[in-house]
């Protein structure tokens, strides 16, 4: 799942893919800002139709270039699941979160 600052609604981009029940994930994410301190907010949902909007998982991230790793363990649904980034963009040229798999990216810092 990707999510970047791409002109989509909502700072959100879903892909059609489901979560696999039982598998450990985790979320990479960064953002960068001329605003010292900014912080923006990522939020895991469910993107299944007619889900509530409810975080299933959400933190905050610097946006001073450093990479945030979040283990999420095994708590998503085996369902679509969506990536926002949410908070006043407007001074914040890049942004990005990804969920993966907990083994398919290294573990940053």
């Amino acid at each position: 799942m990707l999510s970047s600052k791409d002109g989509h609604p909502a700072g959100a981009t879903t892909l059609g893919v489901s979560a696999r029940a039982g598998q450990e994930y985790w979320v990479h994410a960064a953002c960068t800002s001329t605003t010292p301190g900014k912080t923006l907010s990522v939020e895991v949902r469910s993107a299944k139709p007619g889900a509530p909007a409810d975080a299933l998982v959400a933190f905050e991230i610097p946006c001073d270039g450093t990479l945030t790793v979040n283990g999420i363990g095994d708590h998503l649904p085996a369902e679509p699941i969506g990536v926002y980034l949410l908070g006043d963009q407007s001074d914040v040229p890049s942004a990005y979160a990804v969920v993966a798999p907990t083994p398919s990216l290294p573990e940053g810092k």
